[in-house]
């Protein structure tokens, strides 16, 4: 018998929840508001470009050193729930991408 948990399921409410919870205790630590926090990492920013380039490294990351390694290719559910992440990063990473590069586009 394993002694794995189940995998885990999140609810959409609960992901927005965490999100607003998180973005409460970030500002809280930068001596900040949510407010203005959104405002300093908004599309067209230095913050916002940081996460563009995080999302990207972490891509890669994935890739690389989790669906390129033997032990995960050897296991077809662990070679699924790798690739499903790389594309979840993949995907993070246009969107913001999208935005960023489509605002800073528009002020020029």
């Amino acid at each position: 018998m394993s002694n794995f948990a189940a995998p885990v399921n999140v609810s959409p409410e609960e992901i927005e929840q965490d999100r607003i919870e998180r973005l409460a205790a970030e500002a809280e630590d930068r001596e900040s508001t949510p407010e203005e926090l959104i405002a300093d990492f908004a599309p067209g920013t230095f913050g916002c470009h940081e996460a563009l380039h995080t999302a990207s490294i972490v891509m890669n990351l994935v890739d690389e050193r989790l669906c390129e390694h033997p032990a995960i290719l050897a296991n077809p559910d662990w070679y699924r729930l790798a690739s499903e992440a790389h594309m979840a990063l993949y995907n993070l990473y246009q969107a913001i991408g999208a935005r960023h590069i489509g605002d800073e586009v528009q002020e020029a």
